[in-house]
């Protein structure tokens, strides 16, 4: 080490210049951007060793690195302005939100969809025994286990390994959008269960393969990611049609909610009805206004910023990702340490993505993008909380109280 080599102040390691104000290295100095930028929030390990910041490592306590950073006078002022020193190599150049709509019209262009995900839930006994007995819906998660069981794509050989974290799950997206229509998409706003059924099916498929393209996922115990993945997967699915929706429509996904539930099939939200076997009239109706006042939240609480946001296809892979990420409660023990370090890395490939577009001030878009994570995390709450299967088993059993959940 050269003798005049100055040393980071946060872990005493050799700097690299000077970073928010202060002298350190640039591992340090991402850290920083990252849990200023995305709001992050660790408890402290209260562990002597991993609380010991000297030569810091990735084990080490990241809530008590923090606080260091602030300590050595590390502001958060800096970060929001993006006066990094470290950019000093880059042009900077001011960039309005609409500029980031370049490459292709088809990546850039954002505008919302309401997936209409369980209209009558897949897992519902009621169903399964009766009316729709043939159709067998556990087979629905046997393909989604083939599907992870495949370990495809490949991790061995291939472009796939060449991608870094955030662009494997950019392949993943554009896999499953392979076979989007746009200008045919076909309205369908009569939905019946011989409509709903392949759907789903087709959905749950397409988001278990998109899924595969997360290297945290595919690091979890089978068991383990399949856990996860039955809780999350239906707004996983729901996020992404959201996303494409205000692609495909522009603002009238949210002025005339046009919304794409699947690569084949939009629907028009004012012209939706239910024709489902074994329901009556009135209570298809009841179930129609839960499902229409689920799928305008989503509509004006999602689509609603997402079109006025316009995202590429790297932010959208960004937004996925971390709202599966920031859904703790499905994620314990080591696999929370292992989604911490998979955000972490995405967070570092969507910096370098902004540095290499010469994106400056980009801490307003991600501040934008986490409050949609937070719009989505409330829907996914309250979706779990079962009030659409409860009011369909009562209108089935011949309750007619006026139906308080939601089947968005």
């Amino acid at each position: 080490m050269p003798p005049d080599q100055q040393m980071c102040k946060v872990c005493e390691l050799p700097a690299h210049g000077m970073h928010f104000g202060v002298m350190t290295c640039r591992p340090c100095a991402a850290f920083f951007r990252r849990f200023v930028v995305l709001n992050l929030d660790y408890v402290c390990l209260q562990d002597k060793e991993k609380c010991n910041l000297i030569n810091v490592r990735r084990n080490s306590c990241r809530q008590c690195r923090f606080n260091k950073c602030v300590q050595v006078g590390m502001t958060a002022e800096n970060v929001q302005l993006n006066r990094d020193a470290h950019s000093n190599n880059t042009r900077m150049k001011n960039i309005k939100t609409q500029d980031l709509k370049s490459e292709e019209d088809t990546i850039c262009s954002n505008k919302p969809s309401t997936s209409l995900m369980p209209v009558v839930k897949i897992q519902d006994k009621l169903y399964t025994k009766s009316i729709l007995s043939e159709i067998q819906y556990d087979n629905l998660y046997k393909d989604m286990h083939e599907v992870f069981m495949s370990d495809t794509p490949s991790l061995t050989h291939g472009y796939f390994t060449s991608l870094t974290p955030l662009y494997r799950f950019v392949e993943g997206l554009q896999l499953i959008r392979k076979l989007q229509e746009k200008d045919e998409i076909k309205f369908e706003n009569r939905l019946t269960m011989e409509t709903l059924v392949p759907h789903w099916r087709a959905q749950a498929k397409r988001t278990a393969t998109l899924t595969m393209h997360s290297m945290a996922f595919r690091t979890l115990p089978l068991t383990e990611a399949s856990r996860i993945y039955k809780t999350v997967w239906k707004n996983i699915y729901r996020l992404e049609r959201i996303q494409m929706s205000t692609e495909i429509f522009g603002g009238k996904c949210v002025s005339e909610k046009k919304l794409a539930i699947s690569c084949e099939r939009a629907i028009h939200l004012d012209s939706l009805f239910f024709d489902i076997e074994g329901m009556s009239e009135n209570d298809c109706k009841l179930s129609l206004e839960d499902y229409k006042t689920f799928a305008e939240r989503c509509v004006e609480e999602v689509a609603k910023p997402l079109s006025q946001l316009y995202p590429s296809i790297e932010e959208v892979a960004f937004l996925i990702l971390m709202f599966v990420l920031h859904n703790e409660e499905s994620i314990k023990g080591e696999s929370l340490e292992i989604c911490d370090q998979f955000r972490d890395s995405i967070a570092d490939d969507l910096h370098k993505y902004y540095q290499k577009n010469e994106v400056v001030n980009y801490a307003q878009r991600i501040a934008k993008m986490m409050e949609i994570i937070i719009a989505m995390k409330k829907i996914h709450y309250e979706d779990r909380g079962g009030g659409f299967i409860t009011n369909t088993k009562n209108s089935k059993l011949g309750i007619t109280n006026k139906p308080t959940g939601c089947i968005y």
